[in-house]
């Protein structure tokens, strides 16, 4: 069973980033990720599991987590080329099925 995925707070952000604060790999990944969105020209959301409740109990073992379209994208350790292939455009076909 799938822990569900918070939505973005903001609408016209592709990218949530959930973290915590002391956390390592938290602190190496968000760089790369914030690059990634900055090339694709889009924001990145970053919100503290520690701060909502629910994501404490949903995300606490599994930060940082990196979510693309509402889906999630990785966790513990981003890969900088497989988040820019799921950060590039899709045909407008791809993004009405939702795929």
């Amino acid at each position: 069973m799938s822990t569900p995925t918070p939505p973005p707070a903001r609408t016209d952000a592709r990218v949530l980033y959930l973290t915590r604060a002391g956390c390592h790999l938290c602190e190496v990944a968000l760089p790369r990720v914030q690059q990634e969105a900055r090339r694709a020209g889009t924001t990145v959301e970053v919100r503290d599991i520690d701060a909502e409740g629910e994501l404490t109990a949903d995300w606490n073992d599994h930060v940082p987590v990196v979510v693309v379209d509402g889906a999630v994208h990785a966790r513990y350790e981003v890969d900088a080329a497989a988040l820019r292939a799921a950060l590039a455009p899709r045909p407008f076909w791809r993004r009405w099925l939702g795929r």
